[in-house]
């Protein structure tokens, strides 16, 4: 298991680490990253943007379960 953290996707027998890696992977193999140019890097700016945030202790946002 590379970096011995999860998740990790097999490719042909070969594990892939890094999430945003493995997303940005099956988006472009399963052509979810829009139309064009443009809209690909609107798909990576928002990953991106999720990145930093989550980097940012989530930037400032808490996910509250009650009062």
């Amino acid at each position: 298991m590379p970096y011995k953290k999860l998740p990790v996707l097999e490719i042909d027998g070969k594990p892939v680490a890094q999430s945003n890696a493995v997303a940005r992977y099956l988006a472009r193999k399963y052509d979810l990253m829009g139309k064009d140019e443009w809209d690909a890097m609107i798909c990576d700016e928002l990953v991106d943007t999720l990145e930093d945030l989550k980097q940012d202790d989530m930037g400032g946002l808490r996910i509250c379960s009650g009062p």
